[in-house]
């Protein structure tokens, strides 16, 4: 786990590089502040540039099987996102 940990690291570190340097078209999965879901945070595709995270892209179609996860997935991350507000707000 921690290789492949390390793996997904470094291939972010690169495409936000290679963003900075001017290339276009790059898109990778990051956990960013966004309006793809009813929570304030979610992690979901984005488009890289000089500035950062410049497009959060949708979700896209889901099958049911999708947005049944999605459903049980949400009410955790918004557990958590909120013990994480509560944390910082210290």
């Amino acid at each position: 786990a921690t290789l492949s940990m390390a793996f997904a690291a470094a291939k972010f570190a690169d495409a936000c590089l290679r963003a900075m340097r001017g290339e276009a078209g790059i898109v990778e999965c990051s956990y960013v502040a966004s309006e793809v879901t009813e929570l304030p945070f979610f992690a979901t595709k984005v488009r890289l540039g000089r500035g950062g995270a410049e497009e959060i892209l949708p979700l896209g179609p889901l099958n049911d099987f999708e947005r049944a996860g999605l459903e049980a997935a949400k009410k955790e991350l918004g557990e958590s996102i909120q013990k994480g507000i509560a944390f910082m707000s210290k």
